[in-house]
């Protein structure tokens, strides 16, 4: 019994992360699939834009949803960070040591690369998705966060859907 709940669930997740569940509903799938991408689960994009461009889906069509699913899933990392800061120091017992060295570590490729992180962050998976969260954190400038982080999403979004498009 056990072994077949495994099973199924397994195939779930493969069914997941194979964006089957996210193809089904098309352009609305794909603006699913970039929103929760952007927020630090790992799913690809590529494979769904792929199957849309494959199927004949306008490819400026295909690029707005990405750009807009994308930069929302950046906005709310942002605030994940702002607002999970203070939720963090309120139930927080005590400060130690070993906490600011963490919170040292949490935030050191951000304060290396400045702005230039929040640019990037698109392209790395998931490490992108905590750089934008720490951003929030240290209460960066939301409108200058806005914009470097949103040009990084549109030069990204454009590379991949132009890449994607010109092979399909």
């Amino acid at each position: 019994m056990r072994y077949e709940l495994f099973l199924e669930y397994y195939q779930q997740m493969q069914d997941i992360l194979a964006n089957n569940t996210f193809q089904e509903y098309g352009i609305i799938g794909l603006f699913l699939n970039s929103l929760l991408s952007a927020t630090a689960i790992p799913l690809p994009t590529e494979i769904l834009t792929s199957a849309l461009l494959i199927g004949g889906e306008n490819i400026f069509l295909v690029g707005i949803v990405l750009i807009a699913g994308s930069t929302i899933g950046g906005i709310l990392n942002y605030f994940i960070g702002f607002g999970g800061n203070k939720i963090f120091n309120r139930f927080k017992q005590n400060k130690n040591k070993k906490n600011t060295e963490n919170k040292k570590k949490h935030n050191k490729l951000l304060d290396k690369f400045g702005w230039s992180a929040i640019f990037f962050a698109s392209w790395i998976p998931v490490l992108g998705d905590l750089i934008l969260i720490s951003a929030g954190a240290k209460k960066m400038k939301l409108v200058k966060f806005s914009f470097f982080m949103i040009t990084g999403k549109i030069v990204k979004t454009i590379v991949v859907v132009i890449g994607l498009g010109s092979l399909f």
